[in-house]
């Protein structure tokens, strides 16, 4: 796993410039859509009796994608512990794609040979939240 866990705690970090964006592969010329690999972490792997997801996703999905389908596929509790009532993400739920942290939900997705990582983090107080 390629999870930078200094960028979970050290929001300082981040806001630095310390960490880089997930690398940018190019996208097969017959990709239809992206996989990706979605694991649940802290507070959040209780939600689902499986810590581990792998999804089907269009050519042009985004992390909020990601996101609502697996909302759907969890339940509003999921939704409510990501997101805040206004649809953002809560300060307290952290997403890592390929290992960096990503803030914005509407950043695209790259189809990858290989399925994208995704790594949500919902961090209570004892874990820094």
């Amino acid at each position: 796993m390629k999870v930078r866990w200094d960028a979970v705690v050290d929001r300082a970090a981040v806001a630095a410039g310390e960490t880089q964006p997930p690398p940018r592969r190019a996208a097969e010329p017959d990709a239809g859509g992206i996989e990706v690999h979605v694991r649940l972490f802290g507070a959040l792997a209780s939600t689902s009796a499986e810590r581990s997801f792998r999804l089907a996703l269009p050519a042009a999905a985004t992390i909020a994608d990601v996101v609502a389908l697996l909302g759907d596929r969890l339940g509003d509790g999921f939704l409510a512990q990501v997101l805040n009532e206004n649809g953002a993400k809560r300060r307290h739920c952290r997403l890592f794609v390929g290992g960096y942290p990503i803030e914005d939900l509407q950043a695209a997705l790259c189809a990858t040979p290989d399925p994208s990582e995704i790594d949500i983090i919902l961090l209570i107080a004892p874990e820094g939240g």
